[in-house]
């Protein structure tokens, strides 16, 4: 027991400041991210009972809908990570704030150009059309989807604060942040059920809350970094700089588009299962791919603080430290392959009490999710190490194949009558690839070989 005791100690505490600093995180992270899936457990089933599984889906497909519209950011959030990553680990303090007050002048202007373009185009758009059913009012359609939105422009700034955070490799304050949404919608969401009757009215309220959360929380956070322990880092309108910042541009330019190639193929899941198969079955998708991703968020949050990691040790050369943690997070990879079997054989004992028997789920959904996400888990440990150094061009190129071949093999597999499976088994067979492409890449570049596509 000493041993294990000694040997644990020293993995913690050894090793170097930066490998230190993101088993700090992950630690951190870790311990939140527990209490989080705890709340979510929670919320669930509350949720369920009081609006059922056609309104519980429309507002999974509104949330999707919405996410679609935060990589209107023309990538920044991504380029002022990296690039503010290598300002501050040049000290140079006058570029990084440049950086972070321009990038929020920036997405300002776009949120508020988003926002009224919503207001003049939503009461045009048929809404019972978008969400397939008659069973809820196309005006509480209509004012559900107009809060979320609102909210989302909030969020779309002030969530520059996340990257900011990841830049100066302070990821855990990231996920306590979002622990503390997490609370404030059960807390309000409890209320509501309490004090509330059960009818169509009720999807409103719970966009509300749900909408509300994250850009409440990152606004208060955003008051009180700014003013004390980021006061050096402060935005102010006279450090905004278009000129400057276009190495951001530039940079997330390319993060961009390719998370727009990215949520093509991956985040509109939702929406193809909405038209395909109804809200109904949004409701059965959505909480198998959230009873399977309990893997990979642990595992996203063994990654994450590394991101910014690579960043540096690449600016720095330390290729040695680059490989030996690619090795180890691979190994983290193996524990997730174990933990998948596990949920798996626990599938149907977990789904009747969670659900309380209202939402069955098939195993045959339940064993392809587990597949795909642990692809996509393994995939994200090179894809990770490219986004930190910013070679994420051959990424563009295979997105751009992914979403040319993705909507007709979704197709095809749904005319082949493979179910919900439809969605997942076109994502297994691009993940496979990806792995292959992005592992010869890392190697490549990491042994000085990289050149023409393989190198940028």
């Amino acid at each position: 027991m000493s041993l294990i005791k000694v040997k644990l100690k020293r993995f913690f505490t050894g090793g170097d400041a930066r490998s230190k600093r993101a088993k700090k995180n992950v630690i951190v992270s870790v311990f939140t991210k527990i209490i989080s899936i705890g709340i979510s457990f929670l919320i669930v089933p509350i949720t369920l009972n009081y609006i059922g599984k056609i309104e519980y889906g429309i507002w999974m497909t509104i949330s999707s809908i919405i996410a679609w519209f935060a990589f209107f950011d023309i990538g920044l959030g991504n380029g002022l990570r990296n690039k503010l990553s290598e300002e501050l680990a040049r000290g140079n303090l006058e570029k990084a704030r440049t950086y972070i007050s321009s990038s929020i002048f920036i997405l300002g202007v776009i949120s508020l150009g988003l926002l009224i373009l919503f207001i003049i185009l939503s009461p045009f758009i048929p809404w019972n059309e978008v969400f397939n059913t008659q069973k809820v009012s196309s005006t509480v359609l209509y004012r559900s989807v107009g809060v979320v939105f609102f909210f989302f422009c909030v969020g779309f700034v002030v969530k520059i604060l996340s990257s900011i955070l990841q830049a100066m490799q302070r990821h855990a304050i990231n996920d306590i942040m979002g622990l503390i949404a997490q609370i404030y919608s059960l807390l309000f969401i409890y209320i509501l059920v309490k004090t509330s009757s059960s009818d169509s009215g009720s999807l409103f309220y719970l966009c509300l809350i749900y909408g509300s959360n994250t850009a409440l929380i990152f606004l208060i956070g955003n008051f009180l970094f700014f003013r004390k322990s980021l006061s050096h880092l402060k935005p102010k309108f006279k450090y905004v700089n278009i000129r400057e910042s276009l190495p951001l541009l530039k940079l997330g330019g390319w993060f961009f588009i390719n998370q727009i190639m990215y949520m093509i193929v991956a985040k509109s899941a939702l929406i193809v299962v909405i038209q395909l198969f109804g809200p109904e079955e949004v409701t059965v998708y959505n909480l198998s791919l959230r009873y399977m991703s309990f893997i990979s968020i642990f595992f996203m949050i063994a990654l994450t603080p590394y991101l910014t990691a690579f960043t540096e040790a690449y600016v720095k050369g330390e290729y040695d430290w680059i490989k030996k943690t690619i090795k180890s997070l691979f190994y983290i990879w193996l524990l997730g392959v174990l933990a998948s079997i596990f949920l798996i054989i626990a599938q149907p004992y977990f789904f009747s009490v969670w659900t309380k028997g209202q939402v069955e789920v098939p195993k045959t959904l339940v064993i392809v999710m587990a597949l795909s996400g642990l692809l996509s888990m393994l995939g994200s440990v090179f894809t990770l190490f490219l986004n930190g150094i910013g070679k994420i061009k051959l990424q563009f190129y295979f997105l751009v194949f992914q979403v040319i071949m993705y909507f007709p093999l979704i197709y095809l597999f749904y005319k082949l009558q493979f179910g919900l499976s439809s969605i997942l088994l076109p994502m297994i067979f691009f993940q496979a690839i990806g792995i292959a492409l992005f592992f010869t890449q890392y190697k490549l570049i990491i042994t000085n070989k990289a050149k023409d596509i393989w190198a940028r």
